[in-house]
């Protein structure tokens, strides 16, 4: 899915316009993009809005909210300027903000993916010292991703720490390839919110099925020429069904909408009608809550 991402990625040229500028997709990727295209005019878009949905999202909890661990699950793969990637739009919005009563600390940004040549990628984006990390871990097995992040069972601190850290989960996009039902996306998101502390940010995105029958109608078409043309799996969600990933949270303005709409930069002009085909949402998980599992590091008060 990173390449496939990939396959789709512009950037503006020396005269303003958006130019494709693939840097890591291979053939069959670019091939799939060519017949998405061809099957759904603009379908790229739908792709790119959910990880500049990211881009606006993580510098935004990072200036506004405090958050010092953005870990972005499913990450794909880095830009071609390095100035685009995630980590360096929040390192410039951190300065763009900051004051002197401000602290100088710096949010760490935790890249997770699956794929080895993926992370290959993403560890020559920064080390330590940078506050940027690449982790080996799977975004669709919560418990063995937010073990790995907090290093649970081991002495030594993780990457992570649920006691000391504000952290934002970004699921972009991953959540939509998963191969099982919409409910078993639920059940992940939900196994992933109950692993984070009180007061945690999620941000997602999801392949979206609008409400309105035309809509609907092209959306299916966009799903379909996914699944044939791209990595067989895409699948799209309504609004109830997102609404039961983050059930037990507390949903932030703009609310659950399209991923090139959402707050605070703004829509672009003129959206293709294919850029309602991807829904974003932010969240923030509450206190203790019934209806989310308690997370494990937790020891209650003997009865």
């Amino acid at each position: 899915m990173a390449y496939l991402y990939d396959a789709f990625r512009e950037a503006k040229n020396s005269d303003g316009h958006f130019k494709p500028c693939v840097k890591f997709a291979h053939d069959r990727e670019r091939e799939a993009a060519r017949k998405l295209v061809a099957s759904v005019p603009g379908a790229g878009f739908v792709l790119r809005s959910e990880r500049d949905f990211l881009d606006r999202a993580a510098p935004y909890l990072a200036a506004r909210h405090g958050v010092t661990s953005i870990v972005v699950a499913g990450a794909g793969l880095p830009n071609i300027a390095g100035d685009d990637d995630l980590h360096s739009i929040v390192r410039r919005r951190e300065a763009a903000t900051r004051n002197r009563e401000q602290s100088t600390t710096r949010a760490n940004v935790i890249y997770v993916d699956r794929d080895p040549v993926t992370l290959a990628h993403l560890r020559t984006l920064g080390h330590a010292d940078s506050g940027v990390y690449a982790v080996d871990a799977d975004p669709w097995d919560p418990t063995a991703m937010w073990d790995t992040l907090y290093n649970t069972g081991s002495d030594n601190p993780g990457l992570v720490s649920p006691e000391n850290d504000r952290i934002a989960l970004l699921l972009g996009g991953v959540m939509s390839f998963h191969g099982g039902s919409r409910a078993d996306v639920a059940e992940v998101v939900q196994a992933h919110l109950a692993r984070l502390p009180a007061g945690a940010f999620l941000a997602m995105t999801h392949l979206f099925l609008p409400e309105h029958p035309d809509l609907a109608a092209q959306a299916r078409e966009f799903e379909a020429a996914l699944q044939r043309h791209g990595p067989g799996t895409g699948s799209l969600a309504t609004r109830a069904q997102i609404e039961a990933m983050i059930h037990g949270t507390i949903v932030l303005p703009p609310g659950i909408g399209p991923a090139f709409a959402w707050y605070p930069e703004g829509p672009p002009t003129d959206p293709p009608v294919c850029g309602n085909f991807a829904a974003a949402v932010l969240t923030q998980k509450p206190g203790p809550d019934e209806d989310l599992p308690e997370p494990p590091w937790l020891k209650l008060p003997a009865p």
